[in-house]
């Protein structure tokens, strides 16, 4: 009696699998996972794989290995062959990945970022704004696409981080990141021409569109991180659910990204005209502190923030309610049109760092903490990391096509909504 062995992918394969993942629908990433791993062995190295040891290796069905394959041969990610067989006849099939763990990661995000550069011109394209990009990327080894500045949506903090661990000049770019006092500003420096990429709230976006020539690159976050929130002594009572805010005060900024979205979760949940609105622009936190308001809107990080401080806090967050698209990047159409090498080498080093974050987040937080201000708190910033990645960075677009996805029909959702919610235009 023979005894076949099948290596399987293991905890040690988990920050490969996400690297891959950044770039990939989360399956092929495991598969190509699974096949590195097996070149980079002892054991393994040189020999193909056959389609049921891919199977064992990776737990997946049949007809979705046999998919999962031919999308990553295809690719160029791995190379079609054979195995050796002692039975007759034609021998059958195999797999190997040709390259390293590194080498292979380059290629993918290669492959991603001129993936999410033709999904921008796709979305420009639905915004009317037909867009003719230039060729597939160069080596970055040897590419030098210049500068490229990108301003914040805030100062930067733990959100950041994973764009601070970025290794952009691995691609060829340098990038500056700096903070803007909230995501209009952000935008307008785009607009202006002050940086070439903003960070800037899904809705600021859709908001300024009939007013500033700008068109969405990838999404940062893929859920939208606004919540309403409240301590136990200002609510009188547990915040359980939006439901809650009936006929209550409000602390919500006009015309701001918070603003905007706090709104719209009123609106869908059927609430916005039962609730009394307190304009507290910049000063939401000390309305509701201060006995001006019984709830205020903002971002998951202002909870946080006030846990840390020792209040009892509830909130309630839109992103568990409505599909909301998060924070997203955008750039005017003429250096999506013009500087593709530019945006690639950003997108690529961008999604260095978001893999960084996922494998090691203290790693991003020592990135980040030489930019932030002197002040911050390391815990801190590690805490809102964490929740963000745990709670913001999934989604089905991410799993099945990797980081920063987006659509047509992400904007058109949210623009109907917005406008539904008599928050389209400010």
């Amino acid at each position: 009696m023979r005894v076949r062995e099948f290596p399987i992918l293991g905890d040690e394969d988990a920050p490969t699998v996400e690297a891959f993942a950044t770039g990939l629908d989360r399956e092929a990433a495991r598969v190509l996972a699974y096949l590195v791993g097996r070149e980079e062995s002892g054991r393994f190295s040189g020999e193909a794989a056959s389609r049921l040891a891919v199977r064992v290796g990776v737990d997946l069905g049949r007809g979705r290995v046999s998919d999962v394959l031919g999308t990553l041969t295809d690719l160029g990610l791995v190379v079609e062959t054979t195995v050796d067989s002692e039975a007759p006849g034609r021998p059958p099939k195999g797999w190997r990945a040709d390259a390293g763990r590194d080498r292979t990661l380059t290629r993918v995000r290669a492959l991603h970022s001129q993936s999410l550069l033709d999904q921008a011109a796709t979305v420009a394209s639905a915004f009317e704004d037909g867009l003719s990009l230039g060729g597939a990327g160069s080596d970055p080894r040897t590419r030098d696409a210049g500068r490229v500045a990108v301003g914040l949506n805030w100062e930067p903090n733990g959100l950041h981080a994973p764009l601070f661990a970025g290794t952009y000049a691995d691609y060829g770019v340098d990038v500056t990141l700096t903070g803007r006092r909230g995501s209009s500003a952000a935008l307008s420096a785009v607009a202006d021409g002050d940086v070439d990429v903003g960070l800037t709230g899904a809705a600021t976006f859709l908001r300024a569109r009939d007013t500033v020539d700008v068109v969405p690159l990838a999404l940062y976050y893929q859920r939208a991180i606004v919540t309403l929130y409240t301590t136990r002594s200002a609510f009188g009572g547990p915040l359980r659910s939006v439901e809650d805010v009936r006929g209550r005060r409000v602390a919500m900024p006009a015309g701001s990204e918070t603003g905007a979205l706090g709104r719209l979760f009123l609106a869908q949940a059927g609430v916005v005209d039962d609730v009394i609105t307190v304009r507290a622009n910049g000063e939401e936190r000390e309305a509701l502190l201060g006995g001006d308001a019984d709830v205020a809107t903002g971002v998951f990080t202002d909870p946080l923030e006030l846990e840390a401080a020792g209040h009892d806090v509830d909130s309630v967050l839109l992103a568990d309610h409505f599909p909301v698209p998060g924070p997203a990047f955008v750039v005017r159409r003429e250096t999506l049109r013009e500087r593709p090498e530019a945006l690639r080498g950003f997108l690529e080093g961008a999604m260095a760092g978001w893999s960084v974050a996922r494998a090691d987040p203290d790693a991003a937080i020592d990135a980040l903490a030489g930019h932030a201000d002197a002040d911050v708190v390391v815990a801190d910033e590690r805490r809102k990391l964490d929740g963000a990645l745990d709670r913001f960075a999934g989604g089905d677009a991410v799993e099945k096509n990797g980081w920063g996805w987006h659509s047509p029909e992400t904007w058109e959702r949210l623009r109907v909504a917005l406008e539904q919610a008599a928050t389209l235009n400010p």
